[in-house]
């Protein structure tokens, strides 16, 4: 596929800006600034930023516990990201909802349950939304492969899949599932290709370190999902680099795996490579995006520091009863 020094420049953006938000999350839960927890999702980037690439205006997304960061590359801004996160009256869910409760209803982003999977109708309800005012656009559902062995998974699939709804699924692979890796959990290679034909779905599998791959291949399905035909099923293979939380040893894996994903699957790394390969980037402007995206993130994390934290009175606040 041929593609345009812009299209190139703003996809490397956005996966940059993915990656050192992630890291900083790293970077300032270390220092304890961090009221609660990260799911750190660095090493995986390249899955949700390539697919989100493909995204039209007045499409859903229901984002997942991990890459979190990948909500500015829909509109959220990192001023409102981090204050969140950092529990302040700034953030999406006014400090109350932390790292796993970025939403915003007029980005498209529709949130995420604190269980794993019981959010996947949020996913099929959207698109029967989007069904009935026919036009054209879809919803974006990420899980992972632990997440994929859950009971509401598949009701959610079998709902899609029987009233061909408009979702496009997208399960990034990273083989962990907190301590308990995917050969040890399921069946199947592909957890989620495998599982496709169960409900007529169309999948592909792809390498999750390659954005450019990530994108055709969305590009593929998505289409398809919006001309009408039902769901689909796109994994991306991947690999967690970090532990489940901040502060997992890690004790249960081989820690020269993770070293070579790391040193060989870096998805940075390869667009980077690619680029001045073909001419659409030096190693100056490369370091100057850098060092622009950190001075950006730096001001993010002031910014939210500065806002007023929640209080216990926020508690009682948008809720039902």
């Amino acid at each position: 596929m041929a593609y345009t020094k812009e299209f190139i420049t703003d996809l490397y953006k956005n996966l940059l800006y993915t990656r050192l938000s992630e890291e900083k999350l790293v970077a300032i839960y270390k220092e304890g600034r961090v009221p609660g927890h990260i799911h750190s999702g660095v090493g995986q980037e390249a899955t949700h930023v390539g697919t989100l690439f493909t995204r039209k205006e007045g499409d859903y997304f229901k984002l997942a516990h991990r890459v979190v960061s990948i909500s500015h590359v829909l509109g959220v801004p990192f001023n409102n990201i981090y204050s969140e996160i950092l529990g302040r009256q700034d953030g999406n869910s006014r400090g109350g909802g932390g790292v796993n409760h970025i939403a915003d209803f007029s980005k498209g982003v529709l949130g995420m349950s604190g269980t794993l999977g019981c959010d996947m109708a949020f996913a099929a309800g959207a698109a029967y939304k989007l069904k009935l005012e026919n036009k054209g656009n879809i919803v974006y559902c990420y899980y992972g492969d632990g997440t994929s062995n859950r009971g509401p998974v598949h009701e959610a699939m079998n709902w899609a899949a029987a009233w061909k709804l408009p979702v496009l699924f997208v399960l990034d692979n990273n083989q962990w599932a907190i301590s308990t890796c995917i050969y040890e959990s399921t069946a199947v290679e592909n957890p989620g290709a495998d599982r496709a034909p169960a409900y007529g779905m169309v999948s592909k599998v792809v390498d999750g370190t390659d954005v450019l791959a990530v994108y055709e291949a969305a590009k593929e399905l998505s289409e398809y999902v919006r001309a009408g035909n039902g769901p689909a099923i796109l994994e991306a293979k991947t690999y967690r680099w970090r532990g489940h939380f901040e502060g997992d040893q890690c004790k249960y894996r081989d820690p020269a795996i993770t070293e070579k994903w790391q040193k060989k699957r870096n998805c940075v790394k390869r667009m980077e490579n690619y680029m001045q390969e073909n001419d659409f980037i030096t190693e100056d402007e490369i370091k100057t995006m850098y060092g622009e995206i950190d001075a950006e993130l730096n001001a993010a994390v002031e910014f939210a520091e500065a806002s007023p934290r929640a209080t216990a009175e926020d508690l009682f606040k948008n809720i039902f009863a």
